[in-house]
């Protein structure tokens, strides 16, 4: 739903800060575990996921799937 209300770009800093800080920010308690956290968010939540050849590894078994179907994904996840 948050992604739907907004208009032209994606708010990453507020996914991260929902993510790292809200989600799972009461569960990381110490500080290197936070910075760790925050770092790989930020890793995977950048307009470069939205390329169709950007790859998460240096492999290029992990990318983001392209929008599909429910099968599509389970396809790719398996």
């Amino acid at each position: 739903m948050f992604l739907n209300t907004q208009e032209e770009e994606i708010p990453w800093d507020a996914m991260i800060y929902m993510t790292g800080h809200i989600n799972y920010g009461g569960r990381v308690t110490d500080d290197f575990d936070r910075i760790c956290l925050l770092t790989i968010l930020k890793k995977f939540y950048c307009n470069d996921i939205l390329d169709d050849k950007h790859k998460f590894s240096p492999s290029g078994i992990y990318y983001a799937p392209k929008s599909g179907k429910l099968e599509e994904y389970k396809t790719y996840i398996s």
